[in-house]
């Protein structure tokens, strides 16, 4: 396996142009939050706007909403059914991307919103919580296949159960039973089912893509802490990620700068505050000085 190190993805860092304006440093849009879990989209929009994204538009709950309007104001705010109606593309001049399934609960209505989000976007997507949740069924996978025929990527952000759930939902074979064992080669069995690069979060995490040859070919972030075994942290990688894709960052380096990054904010926080009192809202204060240790 490849460790993943501060000083191996410095060079993925987007850089910033003279004549950039909002759109050129890429727009991100999240489908996130429902009523029942509005944080959930509150950290993860927060974390894609401060992550660099030129425009971050939420589509999300009233109760999302409101916080947004008070504590992220420079994020444009939306309702749920306004994505499926609006178009969603890219250019090479206007990248884009879309996070979705942050707080999204497993209902039959969360469920066929993140399969309307899928067919409609045309972009590359981030698919985390709820979403994961979708794709792990037969209409969703499906959804999911047509997204990726049309030529546009996808990353998925599942953590240890998740991961589980999402093998489970594949053909029985011998193979399954070792992978649920192995992070590395479950990742790698996720990247290639689904046709997307898989990060699979966890005391290390482990990044896999469809085309990586073997479990040796698997990154892994193996330098976090425990200060992040917090609930949300995972919706503040989403966010963090999702923005990396949506400023042109291919979906692997993408998911390698964005895991990198998150966990180095939570060891600063760490040092910083102890790792017994860290909150999920210190990783998302902390992120800039990450940013500043990686980029010297």
């Amino acid at each position: 396996m490849r460790k993943l190190t501060k000083k191996a993805i410095a060079q993925l860092f987007p850089q910033l142009k003279q004549d950039a304006n909002k759109y050129t440093r890429g727009t991100c849009e999240l489908v996130v939050g429902d009523r029942n879990f509005p944080g959930a989209g509150v950290l993860a929009t927060m974390a894609a706007t401060r992550m660099g994204s030129g425009y971050v538009k939420a589509y999300t709950s009233d109760e999302a909403a409101a916080a947004l309007r008070i504590v992220q104001p420079s994020a444009v705010i939306a309702s749920f059914k306004q994505y499926g109606v609006e178009c969603h593309a890219q250019d090479d001049l206007h990248p884009s991307a879309t996070v979705v399934g942050c707080g999204l609960a497993g209902t039959e209505g969360n469920m066929t919103l993140v399969k309307s989000v899928i067919a409609a976007a045309a972009v590359p997507l981030v698919l985390d919580g709820g979403a994961l949740t979708a794709i792990a069924t037969e209409s969703g996978f499906a959804a999911l296949a047509d997204h990726r025929l049309n030529g546009f990527s996808a990353i998925l952000t599942p953590h240890g159960g998740e991961a589980a759930r999402l093998i489970a939902a594949l053909p029985v074979d011998a193979e399954v039973a070792d992978d649920l064992h192995d992070p590395a080669r479950q990742a790698l069995r996720i990247a290639r089912a689904y046709d997307a690069v898989c990060v699979l979060k966890g005391p290390q995490t482990y990044i896999a893509s469809p085309d990586d040859a073997g479990a040796k070919d698997v990154a892994v972030y193996a330098d976090g802490t425990p200060a992040l075994a917090k609930a949300g942290t995972g919706d503040v990688l989403a966010g963090c990620i999702g923005a990396l894709l949506a400023q042109g960052l291919s979906p692997r380096d993408a998911a390698e700068l964005g895991v990198v990054i998150h966990g180095e904010a939570g060891v600063l926080a760490a040092e910083k505050l102890g790792a017994f009192c860290v909150t999920t809202e210190d990783v998302l204060r902390f992120i800039p000085k990450a940013v500043k240790e990686i980029v010297k």
